[in-house]
């Protein structure tokens, strides 16, 4: 059986009807943490799923202490 679905939007030229598949799994959340300092991006961190309030933790406590540190 196929996974995918018909999906109901997409851009075609004007006359022409559009026909595409889409994947019927849903994609898995990437979310990024980083600081901002003197207009650069510091102490970059991405996360698979959803970040709570343990996983801004970690980061605040291993990567931005961490540049700080240096400085």
């Amino acid at each position: 059986m196929d996974e995918r679905d018909h999906y109901g939007y997409g851009y075609a030229p004007v006359g022409e009807r559009f026909y595409d598949l889409k994947s019927g799994r849903r994609q898995g959340r990437v979310n990024m943490i980083a600081g901002y300092r003197d207009q650069e991006m510091i102490a970059p961190f991405t996360i698979e799923g959803s970040c709570n309030r343990s996983v801004f933790e970690v980061w605040l406590e291993t990567y931005l202490t961490s540049v700080r540190d240096k400085d």
